[in-house]
């Protein structure tokens, strides 16, 4: 957790935004990075988890906004117009990336990967580790799942695991989306201070 402390501090704000929104919600650094202003609605974060290529295999979840989770999501909001939760304003608009992304301000996962390991080689707090055994991005999705149960709180939802009786949802076939229900209330005031 020191570790993550360090790396936060000297992330950028779209990253920290990034950091946070994965320790609450406890996401796949794909479905962070899809996640939109408008998926946030009736005091609800809609997310559709991106498992497999194909769309009956995703988790369909709906978090309650809780003042942790606004808290971050507020944070989210500055002076970039962008559709994304996380994003960032590129030093300049390249326009093959530009045509190949959904928006010029949404973050790759490459490139969020790339800098975290940035932001982690800055904080110095691995010294003496190997690369591999140094952690990714993906750590604070686990380092969140600890966390929750730690906290005696429901990971599996969060996280979007299903459960027996929401598997046998997703394998009859119907045409109404099953939403399952979350609530990130995680306080991650130890991490971000």
């Amino acid at each position: 957790m020191e570790g993550l402390k360090a790396i936060r501090e000297k992330a950028p704000e779209w990253l920290m935004n990034a950091i946070d929104l994965a320790l609450i919600t406890a996401q796949r650094r794909t479905d962070i990075l899809d996640m939109r202003f408008d998926g946030v609605r009736e005091g609800f974060l809609y997310v559709v988890q991106k498992k497999t290529a194909k769309a009956s295999d995703a988790a369909w979840i709906r978090f309650r906004v809780t003042p942790e989770l606004q808290a971050v999501i507020s944070r989210c909001r500055d002076n970039v117009a962008s559709p994304y939760l996380v994003h960032r304003k590129p030093e300049r608009k390249k326009q093959k990336q530009a045509e190949t992304k959904a928006h010029w301000t949404k973050v790759e996962e490459r490139y969020l990967t790339r800098a975290f390991k940035d932001a982690r080689e800055a904080a110095e707090c691995y010294k003496g580790w190997k690369e591999e055994e140094m952690p990714g991005f993906h750590e604070v999705r686990a380092l969140s799942l600890h966390l929750y149960k730690k906290a005696g709180k429901d990971g599996q939802k969060i996280a979007g695991h299903a459960s027996e009786e929401m598997t046998r949802n997703y394998q009859k076939e119907h045409d109404e989306v099953i939403w399952s229900d979350a609530i990130p209330d995680l306080n991650i005031s130890e991490i971000t201070g």
